[in-house]
Protein backbone atom coordinates (compact mmCIF):
# COMPACT_ATOMS: atom_id res chain seq x y z
CA UNK A 1 0.00 0.00 0.00
CA UNK A 2 1.15 3.43 -0.98
CA UNK A 3 1.99 4.86 3.02
CA UNK A 4 1.41 8.47 2.04
CA UNK A 5 -2.03 7.40 1.43
CA UNK A 6 -2.82 5.16 4.50
CA UNK A 7 -1.15 8.57 6.47
CA UNK A 8 -4.07 10.93 4.45
CA UNK A 9 -6.52 8.02 5.50
CA UNK A 10 -5.07 8.37 9.17
CA UNK A 11 -5.32 12.02 9.21
CA UNK A 12 -8.81 12.19 8.02
CA UNK A 13 -10.09 9.25 10.32
CA UNK A 14 -8.54 10.94 13.46
CA UNK A 15 -10.03 14.15 12.72
CA UNK A 16 -13.65 13.68 10.88
CA UNK A 17 -13.20 15.86 9.03
CA UNK A 18 -11.54 16.75 5.39
CA UNK A 19 -11.03 20.47 5.73
CA UNK A 20 -9.47 19.47 9.32
CA UNK A 21 -7.87 16.88 7.64
CA UNK A 22 -6.41 19.28 5.38
CA UNK A 23 -5.10 21.88 7.19
CA UNK A 24 -3.72 19.62 9.39
CA UNK A 25 -1.47 17.95 6.37
CA UNK A 26 -0.72 21.75 5.05
CA UNK A 27 -2.69 20.70 1.93
CA UNK A 28 -6.06 22.34 -0.22
CA UNK A 29 -9.05 19.61 0.61
CA UNK A 30 -9.58 18.40 -3.38
CA UNK A 31 -6.46 16.56 -3.43
CA UNK A 32 -7.15 15.16 -0.15
CA UNK A 33 -10.45 13.52 -1.24
CA UNK A 34 -8.85 12.33 -4.40
CA UNK A 35 -6.34 10.68 -2.21
CA UNK A 36 -8.80 9.03 -0.25
CA UNK A 37 -11.25 8.21 -2.97
CA UNK A 38 -8.28 6.51 -4.39
CA UNK A 39 -7.74 4.65 -1.78
CA UNK A 40 -11.18 3.27 -2.08
CA UNK A 41 -10.91 2.16 -4.88
CA UNK A 42 -7.95 0.34 -4.82
CA UNK A 43 -9.59 -1.69 -2.00
CA UNK A 44 -13.00 -2.09 -3.31
CA UNK A 45 -14.99 -0.84 -0.58
CA UNK A 46 -16.34 2.44 1.30
CA UNK A 47 -13.88 3.60 4.34
CA UNK A 48 -16.39 6.14 5.74
CA UNK A 49 -19.67 7.89 5.35
CA UNK A 50 -20.97 11.37 5.76
CA UNK A 51 -22.84 12.20 8.92
CA UNK A 52 -23.82 15.28 10.37
CA UNK A 53 -21.13 14.79 12.81
CA UNK A 54 -18.89 14.63 10.00
CA UNK A 55 -16.87 12.10 8.41
CA UNK A 56 -17.62 8.32 10.37
CA UNK A 57 -15.53 5.55 9.59
CA UNK A 58 -17.03 2.13 8.17
CA UNK A 59 -16.46 -1.15 9.30
CA UNK A 60 -13.91 -1.78 6.83
CA UNK A 61 -12.48 1.59 7.73
CA UNK A 62 -12.42 0.91 11.30
CA UNK A 63 -10.14 -2.45 9.77
CA UNK A 64 -7.88 -0.31 7.76
CA UNK A 65 -7.28 2.38 10.69
CA UNK A 66 -5.47 -0.08 13.13
CA UNK A 67 -3.56 -1.59 10.46
CA UNK A 68 -2.59 1.83 8.41
CA UNK A 69 -1.06 3.15 12.07
CA UNK A 70 0.54 -0.36 12.59
CA UNK A 71 2.28 0.32 9.06
CA UNK A 72 3.24 3.74 9.52
CA UNK A 73 4.77 3.09 12.67
CA UNK A 74 6.79 -0.13 11.48
CA UNK A 75 7.82 2.63 8.28
CA UNK A 76 8.63 5.33 10.98
CA UNK A 77 11.14 2.62 13.20
CA UNK A 78 12.47 1.10 9.99
CA UNK A 79 13.53 4.47 8.67
CA UNK A 80 15.20 5.61 12.45
CA UNK A 81 17.13 2.05 12.58
CA UNK A 82 18.66 2.17 8.90
CA UNK A 83 19.65 5.98 10.24
CA UNK A 84 21.27 4.23 13.31
CA UNK A 85 22.85 1.83 11.34
CA UNK A 86 24.64 4.28 8.90
CA UNK A 87 25.55 5.83 12.53
CA UNK A 88 23.31 8.96 12.64
CA UNK A 89 22.65 9.54 16.40
CA UNK A 90 18.55 10.36 16.24
CA UNK A 91 17.02 10.68 19.47
CA UNK A 92 13.18 11.07 18.82
CA UNK A 93 10.85 13.15 21.50
CA UNK A 94 7.56 13.50 21.43
CA UNK A 95 5.41 16.40 22.93
CA UNK A 96 2.11 16.52 24.19
CA UNK A 97 0.53 20.11 22.61
CA UNK A 98 2.28 23.26 21.73
CA UNK A 99 5.63 21.92 23.00
CA UNK A 100 6.93 24.78 25.05
CA UNK A 101 8.99 22.83 27.08
CA UNK A 102 11.27 21.79 24.08
CA UNK A 103 11.53 25.40 23.03
CA UNK A 104 14.34 26.02 25.59
CA UNK A 105 17.44 26.99 24.37
CA UNK A 106 19.24 26.27 27.30
CA UNK A 107 18.05 22.67 26.87
CA UNK A 108 19.22 22.97 23.67
CA UNK A 109 22.76 24.27 24.31
CA UNK A 110 23.22 21.39 27.73
CA UNK A 111 22.37 18.77 25.08
CA UNK A 112 24.48 19.55 22.78
CA UNK A 113 27.48 19.85 24.60
CA UNK A 114 26.88 16.61 26.31
CA UNK A 115 25.83 14.67 23.32
CA UNK A 116 27.50 16.10 20.11
CA UNK A 117 26.63 14.86 16.72
CA UNK A 118 23.24 13.77 17.48
CA UNK A 119 20.17 14.98 16.21
CA UNK A 120 16.97 15.44 18.13
CA UNK A 121 13.81 15.00 16.07
CA UNK A 122 10.37 16.72 17.27
CA UNK A 123 7.48 14.70 16.68
CA UNK A 124 4.13 16.79 18.35
CA UNK A 125 1.30 14.75 19.38
CA UNK A 126 -2.60 15.38 19.95
CA UNK A 127 -5.27 14.51 22.65
CA UNK A 128 -5.72 10.81 20.57
CA UNK A 129 -2.25 9.71 22.04
CA UNK A 130 -1.18 11.69 25.25
CA UNK A 131 2.39 9.09 25.32
CA UNK A 132 2.67 10.47 21.73
CA UNK A 133 3.51 6.72 19.86
CA UNK A 134 6.28 5.99 22.90
CA UNK A 135 4.40 2.43 23.27
CA UNK A 136 4.61 2.08 20.23
CA UNK A 137 8.57 2.50 19.40
CA UNK A 138 7.49 5.80 17.21
CA UNK A 139 9.27 8.16 19.78
CA UNK A 140 12.23 7.72 22.10
CA UNK A 141 10.89 10.41 24.94
CA UNK A 142 7.75 11.81 25.83
CA UNK A 143 7.26 15.47 27.37
CA UNK A 144 3.64 14.62 28.26
CA UNK A 145 1.58 15.67 31.57
CA UNK A 146 -0.31 12.07 33.56
CA UNK A 147 -1.62 10.64 35.03
CA UNK A 148 -1.20 7.80 32.29
CA UNK A 149 -0.63 3.81 32.73
CA UNK A 150 3.06 3.51 33.43
CA UNK A 151 3.44 0.19 32.85
CA UNK A 152 6.91 -0.88 31.33
CA UNK A 153 7.78 2.74 31.74
CA UNK A 154 9.79 5.08 33.56
CA UNK A 155 9.26 8.29 33.91
CA UNK A 156 11.28 12.06 35.79
CA UNK A 157 8.94 14.96 36.92
CA UNK A 158 9.70 17.89 35.32
CA UNK A 159 7.31 19.77 37.55
CA UNK A 160 3.69 19.90 39.18
CA UNK A 161 0.99 21.94 38.01
CA UNK A 162 -2.77 22.61 39.21
CA UNK A 163 -5.89 21.54 37.33
CA UNK A 164 -7.55 24.63 36.15
CA UNK A 165 -11.40 24.83 34.27
CA UNK A 166 -11.50 26.66 31.35
CA UNK A 167 -15.44 28.12 31.62
CA UNK A 168 -17.11 30.66 29.61
CA UNK A 169 -16.25 34.23 31.13
CA UNK A 170 -19.95 35.07 31.69
CA UNK A 171 -20.86 31.81 33.02
CA UNK A 172 -22.17 32.06 36.94
CA UNK A 173 -18.81 29.95 37.47
CA UNK A 174 -16.42 32.72 36.41
CA UNK A 175 -17.46 34.25 39.35
CA UNK A 176 -16.16 32.75 42.15
CA UNK A 177 -12.35 32.29 43.00
CA UNK A 178 -11.98 28.46 42.86
CA UNK A 179 -14.47 25.33 41.95
CA UNK A 180 -14.78 22.11 42.58
CA UNK A 181 -14.82 18.98 40.74
CA UNK A 182 -18.70 18.33 41.80
CA UNK A 183 -19.38 21.70 40.18
CA UNK A 184 -18.32 20.24 36.94
CA UNK A 185 -20.12 17.46 37.09
CA UNK A 186 -23.62 18.64 35.39
CA UNK A 187 -22.02 20.71 33.07
CA UNK A 188 -21.56 20.13 29.16
CA UNK A 189 -17.57 19.26 28.48
CA UNK A 190 -15.46 18.21 25.81
CA UNK A 191 -15.06 14.83 24.89
CA UNK A 192 -11.56 13.57 24.91
CA UNK A 193 -10.21 10.64 22.10
CA UNK A 194 -11.58 7.20 23.35
CA UNK A 195 -7.96 6.30 21.90
CA UNK A 196 -6.24 8.25 24.53
CA UNK A 197 -4.83 6.17 27.41
CA UNK A 198 -8.05 5.37 29.89
CA UNK A 199 -6.46 6.74 32.99
CA UNK A 200 -5.47 9.62 31.45
CA UNK A 201 -8.82 10.43 29.87
CA UNK A 202 -10.85 9.73 32.96
CA UNK A 203 -8.50 12.45 35.22
CA UNK A 204 -8.93 15.15 32.10
CA UNK A 205 -12.05 14.35 31.64
CA UNK A 206 -14.42 16.90 33.21
CA UNK A 207 -17.71 14.83 33.05
CA UNK A 208 -17.83 11.40 32.77
CA UNK A 209 -20.36 11.06 30.23
CA UNK A 210 -19.63 13.70 27.79
CA UNK A 211 -21.33 11.93 25.03
CA UNK A 212 -22.67 14.93 23.45
CA UNK A 213 -19.93 17.23 24.17
CA UNK A 214 -17.94 18.58 21.36
CA UNK A 215 -15.04 16.19 20.57
CA UNK A 216 -11.55 17.83 20.82
CA UNK A 217 -7.96 16.49 19.56
CA UNK A 218 -5.97 19.98 20.37
CA UNK A 219 -5.80 22.61 23.28
CA UNK A 220 -6.69 25.36 20.73
CA UNK A 221 -10.25 22.60 19.85
CA UNK A 222 -10.76 22.69 24.13
CA UNK A 223 -10.95 26.40 24.07
CA UNK A 224 -12.85 26.65 20.99
CA UNK A 225 -15.27 24.62 22.30
CA UNK A 226 -15.26 26.97 25.74
CA UNK A 227 -15.90 29.81 23.75
CA UNK A 228 -17.88 28.56 21.23
CA UNK A 229 -20.15 26.09 22.27
CA UNK A 230 -19.73 26.83 26.27
CA UNK A 231 -18.62 23.58 27.20
CA UNK A 232 -15.95 23.30 30.09
CA UNK A 233 -12.63 21.72 30.04
CA UNK A 234 -9.87 20.88 32.18
CA UNK A 235 -6.81 22.66 31.66
CA UNK A 236 -2.59 22.09 33.22
CA UNK A 237 -1.82 25.34 34.97
CA UNK A 238 0.98 26.13 32.45
CA UNK A 239 -1.70 25.75 29.66
CA UNK A 240 -3.73 28.00 31.90
CA UNK A 241 -1.45 31.11 32.22
CA UNK A 242 -0.13 31.12 28.52
CA UNK A 243 -3.61 30.83 26.82
CA UNK A 244 -5.08 33.53 27.95
CA UNK A 245 -8.48 34.16 25.53
CA UNK A 246 -10.80 36.84 26.02
CA UNK A 247 -14.55 35.35 26.84
CA UNK A 248 -12.82 31.94 28.70
CA UNK A 249 -12.12 32.08 32.53
CA UNK A 250 -9.77 29.99 34.24
CA UNK A 251 -10.43 28.58 37.83
CA UNK A 252 -8.25 26.58 40.01
CA UNK A 253 -10.08 23.04 40.46
CA UNK A 254 -9.19 22.74 44.28
CA UNK A 255 -10.25 19.13 45.11
CA UNK A 256 -8.12 17.83 41.91
CA UNK A 257 -5.11 16.90 42.40
CA UNK A 258 -1.85 18.31 40.61
CA UNK A 259 -0.94 16.71 37.88
CA UNK A 260 2.75 15.73 36.53
CA UNK A 261 4.63 17.22 33.70
CA UNK A 262 6.88 14.66 33.36
CA UNK A 263 9.54 13.23 30.64
CA UNK A 264 8.43 9.40 29.69
CA UNK A 265 10.13 6.70 28.01
CA UNK A 266 10.09 2.79 27.91
CA UNK A 267 12.20 0.86 30.87
CA UNK A 268 13.79 -1.28 28.67
CA UNK A 269 15.36 1.32 26.58
CA UNK A 270 19.09 1.74 27.63
CA UNK A 271 19.91 4.40 25.31
CA UNK A 272 22.16 7.29 27.03
CA UNK A 273 20.40 9.78 25.06
CA UNK A 274 17.44 9.70 27.42
CA UNK A 275 19.18 11.00 30.87
CA UNK A 276 21.29 13.23 29.06
CA UNK A 277 18.28 15.12 27.21
CA UNK A 278 16.54 14.98 30.76
CA UNK A 279 19.00 16.38 32.48
CA UNK A 280 19.17 19.44 30.06
CA UNK A 281 15.54 19.22 30.07
CA UNK A 282 15.24 19.44 33.88
CA UNK A 283 17.89 21.65 34.66
CA UNK A 284 16.98 23.97 32.61
CA UNK A 285 13.29 24.05 33.71
CA UNK A 286 14.39 24.46 37.32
Amino acid sequence: MDLRRLGYFVAVAEEANVGRAAKRLRMSQPPLSQRIRELEADLGCALFVRTPRGMELTAPGRVLLVEARALLAGAERARERVRRAAGERVLRVGVLGPGEQALSFPAARAFAQSCPDTTVRLHQGDLGDPLIGLTADQVDVAITYGPFDETGLATRTVREDRCYAAVPADDPLARRRSLSAGDLAHRSSVRLPETADPTWRAFWQPTPDSADGPAVRSLDECLHAVLWQRAVALVPGQAAARHQVEGIAFRPVDDLPPSRLVLAWRRADRSPLIPAYAAALCASTG
